[in-house]
């Protein structure tokens, strides 16, 4: 009991000296304190003066475990293996194969059965189709075709995909860590120079949302800026 309410003590003056500004707020290391939205380079890693002018890919993969013992399921951990395999062979070969970063959530259903689910962000729709059919997710796919009926139905598997054009999408941020499309990189393609070589790096999709174009959503959508606030108001 006494160690119980230590420990509550100790998180309670924490709390207050954060709030308090007598120490730092661990929560918001590296979260970017203004607006700041997502502009997607081009295959080059150059970015375009007309916001939104690159297509985004959005594919959800996700998995529904309603085994009793959860993710500690023999299958549950079989499926969770051939997740971080995709997930691997994405990340080795992102300077070629479309993919442009992704991340990883969990929910619990009404019934306490564990949902889980990759939200991952690709240059076009040929890319993932690529992906789909190469030998990493087929092998995947074929160990979930294999199991008896039975077991399968303890996992759930699912996928949405989405394809947004050029002009039709847009992402606002604030007080916020890089997540989601924000947390994205593009390869800038170096070069040769009269003096040297600017060698290839990775870059964030990030970049100021405080003032001119990206900041309004119409703005950021590539349209006359202030279109929404004169259609709807200002707010």
């Amino acid at each position: 009991m006494l160690a119980i309410l230590a420990i509550l003590g100790v998180r309670l003056i924490k709390a207050v000296f954060i709030t308090y500004g007598l120490i730092k707020n661990p929560s918001l290391e590296g979260a970017i304190l203004y607006k700041h939205a997502v502009q997607i380079p081009n295959a080059d890693g150059e970015f375009s003066d007309v916001p939104a002018s690159e297509r985004v890919v959005c594919l959800h993969l996700g998995a529904k475990f309603h085994h009793p013992a959860g993710i500690f399921a023999a299958d549950s951990w079989e499926m969770g293996n051939h997740l971080s395999k995709m997930i691997c062979e994405l990340d080795d070969n992102m300077d070629s194969n479309g993919f442009l970063g992704g991340s990883q959530w969990q929910s619990y259903d009404q019934r306490g059965a564990l949902e889980t689910n990759f939200i991952a962000y690709w240059r076009s729709l040929e890319d993932v189709h690529r992906f789909a059919h190469g030998e990493t997710h087929r092998k995947a796919w074929d160990w979930f075709n294999s199991l008896a009926k039975e077991q399968s139905a303890l996992l759930g598997i699912n996928h949405e995909l989405f394809s947004s054009e050029p002009g039709q999408w847009e992402a606002i941020y604030s007080n916020f860590q890089p997540t989601l499309l924000g947390a994205t990189t593009y390869l800038k393609k170096g070069d040769k120079l009269i003096g040297g070589t600017v060698e290839d790096k990775w870059i964030s999709p990030l970049v100021d949302a405080r003032r001119g174009k990206l900041r309004t959503s119409a703005g950021r959508l590539g349209w006359q800026p202030d279109l929404l606030e004169e259609k709807y108001g200002q707010h």
